[in-house]
């Protein structure tokens, strides 16, 4: 039985990937259980069986060179990837959210900006007093005439 390396072959790599793909679509249209899982311990179990050894004991070129091969794929993908992975996903959210607070910080600090500017421009402003006001709004002509109470009009000739 083979141990370690499985011999590279380009060409039947190749001829793996290209031919078949209809053949395998009208065994699977006529077979339901043609392809699925655990079907080749039904049909030849030695076989089966052989295969499963020779998968265990020997690795391709191509896991090899990515380093997913046997062990020491799982430590490096347990124990680099995986953390990586999720410290690069939770600086994410953290940058995320660190930026939408300066965001609203600095729409906070505009508002009271805004705020201040109006006050200090309404206490500039020169407001008749309050008693004003309110003759003007009742159309009070002078203090003389508190009394009546008559909107008042630029001319009296304009209809009611």
């Amino acid at each position: 039985m083979k141990v370690g390396l499985r011999t590279p072959s380009i060409k039947k790599s190749f001829k793996a990937r290209t031919t078949g793909k209809y053949k395998r679509k009208l065994k699977r249209l006529a077979n339901p259980f043609y392809g699925k899982k655990g079907m080749g311990w039904i049909k030849n179990p030695s076989r089966a069986f052989k295969n499963k050894i020779y998968h265990k004991t020997t690795f391709s070129a191509k896991s090899a060179i990515k380093g997913t091969s046997n062990i020491f794929g799982a430590i490096l993908y347990y124990c680099i990837v995986i953390p990586v992975k999720w410290t690069a996903i939770i600086m994410f959210y953290m940058m995320k959210y660190l930026f939408l607070l300066m965001v609203w910080i600095c729409v906070a600090l505009f508002n009271c900006i805004v705020w201040l500017v109006e006050t200090i421009i309404n206490m500039r402003r020169e407001d008749p007093p309050v008693d004003d006001i309110a003759k003007i709004n009742y159309g009070v002509r002078n203090e003389g005439m508190a009394d009546k109470t008559v909107p008042f009009r630029e001319n009296n000739n304009l209809p009611r």
